[in-house]
Protein backbone atom coordinates (compact mmCIF):
# COMPACT_ATOMS: atom_id res chain seq x y z
CA UNK A 1 0.00 0.00 0.00
CA UNK A 2 1.50 3.74 -0.85
CA UNK A 3 1.05 6.02 1.92
CA UNK A 4 0.82 9.47 2.22
CA UNK A 5 2.95 9.35 5.13
CA UNK A 6 1.89 9.36 8.26
CA UNK A 7 1.45 10.48 12.09
CA UNK A 8 1.80 9.65 15.39
CA UNK A 9 1.23 10.61 19.07
CA UNK A 10 3.96 11.08 21.86
CA UNK A 11 4.02 11.72 25.61
CA UNK A 12 6.54 13.30 26.39
CA UNK A 13 7.83 13.77 30.04
CA UNK A 14 9.69 16.39 31.48
CA UNK A 15 10.31 18.42 35.40
CA UNK A 16 7.86 20.86 34.94
CA UNK A 17 10.67 23.62 35.60
CA UNK A 18 12.20 22.20 31.99
CA UNK A 19 9.31 22.36 30.39
CA UNK A 20 9.47 25.77 28.79
CA UNK A 21 13.00 25.03 27.75
CA UNK A 22 11.73 21.83 26.23
CA UNK A 23 9.08 22.82 24.02
CA UNK A 24 10.90 25.88 22.61
CA UNK A 25 13.64 23.22 21.55
CA UNK A 26 10.73 21.31 19.84
CA UNK A 27 9.52 24.36 17.98
CA UNK A 28 12.33 24.85 15.60
CA UNK A 29 11.33 21.05 14.41
CA UNK A 30 9.26 21.02 11.21
CA UNK A 31 8.03 17.76 11.78
CA UNK A 32 6.93 18.08 15.43
CA UNK A 33 3.99 19.98 16.81
CA UNK A 34 2.84 20.17 20.89
CA UNK A 35 -0.48 19.56 20.61
CA UNK A 36 -0.93 19.79 24.70
CA UNK A 37 1.01 20.34 27.90
CA UNK A 38 0.59 19.61 31.25
CA UNK A 39 2.23 22.17 33.81
CA UNK A 40 2.39 20.81 36.84
CA UNK A 41 2.84 16.93 35.65
CA UNK A 42 5.65 18.28 33.10
CA UNK A 43 3.41 16.08 30.46
CA UNK A 44 3.60 17.06 26.71
CA UNK A 45 1.30 15.84 23.92
CA UNK A 46 3.13 15.86 20.96
CA UNK A 47 2.35 14.83 17.33
CA UNK A 48 5.10 14.11 14.59
CA UNK A 49 4.62 13.58 10.58
CA UNK A 50 6.86 11.50 8.20
CA UNK A 51 6.79 9.61 5.16
CA UNK A 52 8.01 6.23 6.73
CA UNK A 53 8.27 4.04 9.70
CA UNK A 54 12.00 4.66 9.41
CA UNK A 55 11.45 8.47 9.85
CA UNK A 56 9.08 7.93 12.69
CA UNK A 57 11.62 6.22 14.43
CA UNK A 58 14.54 8.54 13.51
CA UNK A 59 12.13 10.86 15.00
CA UNK A 60 11.49 9.51 18.44
CA UNK A 61 15.04 8.83 19.26
CA UNK A 62 15.71 12.65 18.49
CA UNK A 63 12.94 13.72 20.88
CA UNK A 64 14.14 10.99 23.33
CA UNK A 65 17.95 12.81 23.06
CA UNK A 66 16.43 16.60 23.83
CA UNK A 67 17.64 17.86 26.92
CA UNK A 68 15.80 17.78 29.62
CA UNK A 69 13.61 15.18 28.04
CA UNK A 70 12.83 12.52 30.60
CA UNK A 71 10.95 10.13 28.26
CA UNK A 72 9.57 10.14 25.19
CA UNK A 73 7.10 6.81 24.40
CA UNK A 74 4.64 6.55 21.53
CA UNK A 75 1.14 6.31 21.98
CA UNK A 76 -0.64 5.78 18.93
CA UNK A 77 0.75 5.67 14.76
CA UNK A 78 -1.32 5.89 11.77
CA UNK A 79 -0.29 5.68 8.11
CA UNK A 80 -2.67 7.97 5.99
CA UNK A 81 -2.99 5.59 2.59
CA UNK A 82 -3.33 7.61 -0.87
CA UNK A 83 -6.44 7.27 -2.30
CA UNK A 84 -5.91 8.00 -5.76
CA UNK A 85 -9.34 8.25 -7.21
CA UNK A 86 -9.70 10.72 -4.33
CA UNK A 87 -6.53 12.93 -5.44
CA UNK A 88 -7.58 13.21 -9.15
CA UNK A 89 -11.52 14.23 -8.27
CA UNK A 90 -9.47 16.90 -6.23
CA UNK A 91 -7.84 17.89 -9.57
CA UNK A 92 -10.75 18.47 -11.77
Amino acid sequence: MNTAGSVSGLCVMVRPEHLEDVELSLAVLDWVEVYARDETTGRLIVVQEHQTIKEHQDGLRRLQAVPHVLTADLVVHHSLPVDEGTENRRAE
